[in-house]
């Protein structure tokens, strides 16, 4: 019997110290500026306004975000596969976890050349957006433009005139309400005043008259700017995240979407993920014919979860099988001394409820199931169970990412319930 151990990632590999780092706790003070002051050429965005509130988030429920936020912007890219788990364990030597707010280390905003520096900003400024937005209560998100362009090109509409850019999400609460929403963000250089006003004037540029070309139209929209100091800045200034939400404009000839556009959108995103691409595809109503999967359950404080592996090659559908976790728990020994005291496998998945409302929806020739479902209680603390621990995150759309620390010499693997489902 040979086992795709290789597969599993790197995590025994992963010195201890970087773990430790990976389960990290922090926040981020929340700053709310007016859309004039942002605007007005001459307008004084500083000192910033009072806090209205905080961000909490640990390390990995920042992961979480970063990776639904990398699957929204690139469907179909193998990046879904890389993961932000082993993103963040890739970078964990930026961040200082013990600052009283979220910090880099010290000489962590210049370590990077340029563009490697925007890119990995921008990455974590769009995974923040997406905390801001679930802890205001939007907890289903797709990406806009995408949703826009397939509705558009079926009504027969074209690309707004003058339009460059669209905003980055599409997102609905619990009241059935959109909002759209573009982030900005940035390291800040050691001492200097990172660009909130410059960045959140583009970010009100990018949403500018969107919301009037759509029906159901937003309530509102949000520019987001997340910016991240190092330990030790002498600045006053903490790191931040700054927004503004102007309010909807007169709709002018708007697209119409359906009323459950941005749910399907937010769970054919999360399948994909879980590498049920042709589920994802008819939730997002492309034809074809109806599939049996058989996946395995966690309960965790509980609720339960079907969950597949989270591979860093393409396309290992054995390792969500029956057969790959029967023959990994019944290992004799452990092969390498790297995982004699256990292994972590990386994990994503969706509430069982949720997952049968999808394969539901998948099935009815009419009504959304999708609309009835209401957010979820967020989780991102570990969680002790038979024969192993998760540690990980849980949005509160019942989507799941972590680690499930398995067995170790003397310690029995969990004995997974299964669940088949039709999507």
């Amino acid at each position: 019997m040979v086992l795709p151990l290789a597969s599993l990632g790197t995590w025994a590999a992963v010195p201890r110290h970087v773990l430790r780092s990976f389960h990290g706790r922090s926040h981020l003070p929340v700053h709310e500026l007016s859309k004039a002051k942002v605007e007005e050429t001459n307008g004084r965005t500083r000192p910033l306004p009072k806090s209205s509130s905080n961000v909490q988030f640990s390390a990995w429920r920042l992961a979480h975000a970063v990776k639904k936020a990398d699957c929204l912007r690139l469907p179909t890219a193998p990046i879904r596969w890389l993961g932000a788990t082993g993103f963040l364990l890739e970078n964990a030597h930026l961040f200082d976890w013990g600052a009283s707010d979220w910090r880099l280390n010290e000489g962590m905003s210049s370590f990077y050349a340029d563009f490697s520096r925007t890119g990995l900003a921008g990455r974590i400024a769009q995974g923040m957006a997406l905390l801001f937005l679930e802890d205001n209560g939007y907890a289903y998100v797709g990406r806009f433009e995408n949703e826009w362009r397939q509705r558009a090109a079926a009504q027969n509409r074209q690309w707004p005139d003058g339009k460059k850019k669209a905003p980055d999400f599409i997102a609905e609460n619990a009241k059935r309400e959109w909002v759209l929403a573009e982030s900005k963000g940035g390291f800040s250089s050691l001492g200097k005043k990172p660009p909130i006003k410059s960045a959140l004037k583009n970010g009100l540029t990018q949403l500018d008259g969107w919301d009037t070309y759509m029906k159901p139209q937003p309530i509102k929209s949000f520019a987001i700017g997340t910016f991240v100091r190092e330990a030790g800045d002498p600045a006053d200034e903490t790191s931040v995240i700054a927004f503004v939400d102007p309010e909807p404009e007169v709709p002018d000839n708007p697209v119409e979407f359906p009323k459950d556009a941005v749910r399907r959108a937010n769970y054919a995103t999360w399948l994909l993920l879980m590498g049920l691409d042709d589920a994802a595809a008819r939730l997002r109503g492309v034809e074809g014919e109806l599939q049996q999967y058989k996946l395995p359950l966690l309960t965790l404080n509980g609720r339960q979860y079907a969950i597949s592996v989270a591979s860093v090659t393409p396309r290992y559908p054995e390792l969500s099988s029956r057969q790959f976790w029967d023959d990994f728990r019944d290992l004799r020994f452990w092969p390498f001394i790297g995982f004699r005291n256990g292994i972590d496998i990386e994990l994503v998945g969706l509430d069982l409820k949720v997952l049968h409302t999808i394969g539901a929806t998948i099935q009815s020739a009419s009504a959304s199931e999708l609309m009835a479902l209401e957010p979820l209680e967020r989780r991102d603390t570990p969680t002790d169970l038979d024969g192993g621990t998760f540690y990980g995150s849980i949005f509160s759309d019942g989507s799941l990412l972590g680690a499930l620390r398995l067995g170790g010499r003397g310690v029995p693997f969990p004995d997974f319930e299964w669940i088949e489902v039709k999507l």
